[in-house]
């Protein structure tokens, strides 16, 4: 949790002094923080408006103020900065779409780890995957493609990563663990999907997506966009992943059958129309989060 106006400390001066120099020496880069504000901004019921405005308002006054002022700390905000936009206007259904991503996630991710605490051995991998398969067609009624990727390496024995969906954390911690990966795969799909985002933001971007995180990169270094179905919800697309077949868990012949099922689940899917049922994601997580553990 960051705090914000005037609650927020430990800020640290020479990172934001860097960073308004190379923006003020390359006036063509812009910065536009919308999807990271909107993690820090998240509650477990949507997201703090109030605190999306005022850290919005914070940017724009940091990117319009001129650096000679700036690293002179010759401005203060509460005075200098005309207020002149209202984001509580802010297109309510791009922040629900948002929230949808992320908790379909989330509760997915609790949906793996509910799963994994109940046998890791060789002998249930198979057995476990297609548990997480038939729930995520059934139950969540959206098939979550990175997720199931990671539950392939969690239920096929590559233990790196566990800690994606705090296995091993304490109690106290699974939950911050769990979103946090949620939101890691949040930015992931999104920063490497420029034609979505294109959309989204109302110009032509290109985008790519850095990490220092090995096992997230993994997840996603071999997924290519393939416009072919879309949902009705403007934030779903169809993506091609591919995969070694790196999973000590897995018999040799189970991913040929493996691949035919979910490429039969997408043939028959197809002209599925998905909506968001918050009330129903809500209970699923509720009970999820009880079978983990996670005390709110």
């Amino acid at each position: 949790m960051i705090d914000h106006k005037k609650l927020a400390k430990n800020i640290d001066f020479s990172r934001l002094l860097s960073l308004k120099e190379y923006l003020s020496n390359h006036p063509n880069i812009r910065i536009n923080p919308i999807f990271a504000l909107l993690e820090l901004c998240s509650l477990s019921s949507g997201f703090d408006s109030q605190k999306l405005h005022d850290f919005k308002l914070r940017i724009d006054f940091f990117e319009q103020l001129p650096f000679k002022h700036f690293k002179n700390f010759r401005y203060d905000f509460y005075s200098d900065f005309l207020v002149i936009k209202d984001l509580s206007k802010m297109q309510v259904n791009r922040l629900e779409a948002v929230d949808q991503v992320v908790k379909n996630s989330y509760c997915t991710l609790l949906k793996i780890r509910s799963i994994a605490i109940k046998n890791l051995s060789k002998n249930k991998a198979e057995s476990n995957i297609n548990e997480l398969s038939n729930w995520m067609i059934n139950d969540l009624n959206i098939f979550r493609g990175a997720e199931y990727k990671l539950a392939l390496n969690i239920f096929g024995g590559n233990t790196e990563f566990r800690k994606m969906i705090g296995l091993d954390s304490k109690p106290k911690d699974i939950k911050k663990k769990i979103w946090g990966s949620s939101w890691d795969m949040f930015h992931s799909k999104f920063s490497a999907n420029g034609f979505r985002l294109s959309q989204i933001l109302e110009r032509n971007i290109y985008p790519f997506f850095l990490t220092s995180d090995a096992n997230l990169f993994k997840i996603f270094q071999n997924l290519t966009l393939e416009i072919i179905k879309d949902g009705r919800d403007e934030f779903v697309s169809s993506f091609i992943m591919t995969s070694d077949s790196n999973f000590p868990h897995y018999e040799e012949t189970f991913f040929e059958s493996n691949s035919e099922k979910l490429l039969n689940l997408f043939v028959e899917r197809r002209n599925n129309e998905y909506s968001f049922n918050e009330e129903k994601v809500n209970e699923l997580i509720l009970d999820l989060e009880i079978q983990n553990g996670i005390v709110v």
